[in-house]
């Protein structure tokens, strides 16, 4: 149908440039193509370069997003989620007392040329709606999802966004045109969707394909090409692929390291975390037979791009903020806690897949500040720095590290309770956030050993973890809930008292040692 509209509007076009003899020709190739270039990126939660300096760093995003406009007028930039938690900075006050929550990521998006963004999970962990709305006014960027809704009480509405002074409802997909400046213009909808992980008391969830489909068969017949911009862990990117065909590209998060992947007719991809990496997709359309072709490249942001200056300004100015507050609260963000020659292991594959020796620490510091337990373990989701620290560990390391804080627990297990808290923390959570770092823990094929002896079904063993997880908040360890334990707001560890919060415990470990 394009190709008989484009040859009527050619054929016009000729006819009414010949009745004119007083103008130029004005001619329209109707098999030319459309090109334009996507910048994606996603699960971003540090404003800074990692490892170093070496690795990440928005302002270098910045720069690429330039080059790319540079290369190509028709550039976008779209983040899939995650970004305004969870990170160190984002759980400090501010002066008037708010939680800063995402503002300093926002306003380095803003500054960076952000175009479109999709919830993640992470987005509700603002458990104050109105926190968060602050946060979506302030970008200016544009959001999109269409299976997430406002709830307030029985009674569903969309989340709003104010834009250019006018407050209007956070539509379920967007529509951005493009022109190959002959004349020829392509409309493109981005769809995006989220998982529905973090349930926050004022969020109201649609099933995804259902909410998916329905937006896709409403978005097609109005655009040339559709692109879904999806916070899915990738088994569900495939399926909905499957479920809903017809999607060009699914750009995606949630997974925090990159892949690529087919399903049916839709290509799939994900950026490392922190945005280690981005996705640059330079896709052409051919108006006339409805053709497209994706050339997609995996392109590492490293110290071998400059930062744009205007984006490092904003960057600058919230770490030094940053390290004021922290000072406040009685941290000293540069001091040196020790001086490791091999790296603290704490990226996200590696501490959510298997022991790390940063894990390890971790777990040895809870077992310095409360010993005489049994089991000791941390969940991997908690340890969010995703970085290797090499050389000088300073306390901002280790704030960044864990950013939620919070204290650690006792709890009595039965044996079998023990197993089954080993069984689904190390095995089925395995790549996951409820992945545990664990001590005192070996396994002998099918076997449970605690101290070298096998778990005893029948005996009681005491597990010191953290408060979040013993509360049943962790992944599949909701059944922890149903146990009772005690806690204290004052440690030792060498002999002098630590606040009970992770953080301060870590601190005080790495100082002993």
């Amino acid at each position: 149908m394009r190709y008989f509209s484009l040859l009527g509007l050619w054929a016009l076009l000729v006819l009414f440039s010949a009745c004119d003899t007083s103008r130029p020709a004005l001619t329209i190739d109707p098999f030319a193509n459309v090109t334009f270039t996507v910048l994606q990126f996603n699960d971003v939660y540090e404003i800074s370069p990692l490892e170093g300096g070496k690795a990440g760093g928005l302002a270098r995003v910045a720069t690429v997003k330039k080059e790319l406009m540079r290369e190509n007028p028709n550039t976008i930039a779209v983040l899939a989620g995650d970004f305004l938690s969870p990170s160190v900075i984002g759980t400090l006050k501010k002066e008037d007392g708010e939680r800063i929550a995402g503002q300093q990521m926002v306003e380095v998006l803003n500054a960076m040329g952000l175009d479109y963004a999709t919830f993640g999970n992470h987005e509700f962990d603002l458990k104050d709606a109105a926190l968060l709305q602050k946060r979506i006014d302030l970008s200016t960027f544009e959001y999109t999802v269409c299976n997430v809704a406002r709830a307030d009480g029985d009674s569903l509405r969309p989340f709003m966004q104010v834009k250019n002074g006018q407050e209007g409802p956070i539509p379920k997909y967007v529509i951005h045109e493009f022109s190959n400046g002959q004349g020829l213009n392509l409309r493109v909808g981005i769809i995006g969707v989220v998982l529905p992980f973090n349930k926050a008391d004022y969020v109201a969830y649609e099933p995804v394909t259902e909410a998916f489909r329905e937006t896709y068969n409403e978005l097609k017949p109005q655009v040339d090409l559709v692109l879904g911009l999806t916070h899915l862990n990738v088994r569900e990117d495939v399926e909905l692929a499957r479920e809903v065909p017809g999607v060009l590209l699914f750009m995606g998060g949630h997974d925090h390291v990159n892949m690529s992947r087919y399903s049916e007719e839709t290509i799939i991809t994900k950026a490392d975390a922190n945005v280690k990496s981005v996705y640059i997709h330079r896709i052409t359309y051919n108006p006339a037979s409805g053709f497209s072709k994706v050339r997609s490249s995996l392109k590492k942001i490293d110290d071998s791009i400059p930062e744009d200056p205007a984006t490092q300004a904003v960057v600058e100015k919230w770490q030094g903020r940053v390290n004021a507050i922290m000072e406040d609260m009685g941290y000293n963000p540069n001091e040196k806690l020790m001086v490791t020659e091999i790296p603290l292991e704490c990226k996200e594959a590696d501490i959510r897949s298997r022991p790390t020796n940063y894990g390890r620490l971790t777990v040895d510091a809870f077992a310095s500040a409360w010993p005489g337990a049994d089991v000791y373990m941390i969940n991997g989701g908690s340890m969010r720095m995703d970085d290797d620290v090499e050389g000088v560990v300073t306390q901002y390391d280790v704030l960044r590290t864990f950013p939620f804080g919070g204290k650690i627990v006792r709890m009595e297990l039965p044996g079998n309770m023990l197993e089954k808290l080993l069984v689904t923390g190390l095995v089925t959570n395995r790549g996951d956030g409820g992945y545990l770092q664990v001590k005192n823990v070996e396994r002998n094929g099918s076997q449970w050993l605690v101290n070298g002896v096998p778990v005893d079904a029948e005996q009681a063993y005491t597990v010191v973890l953290p408060e979040f997880v013993a509360r049943g908040n962790e992944q599949n360890l909701e059944f922890l809930a149903d146990f009772k334990y005690i806690t204290q707001e004052s440690l030792r560890i060498g002999g002098q008292p630590v606040r009970n919060d992770v953080r301060d415990l870590v601190i005080a470990y790495m100082k002993s040692l």
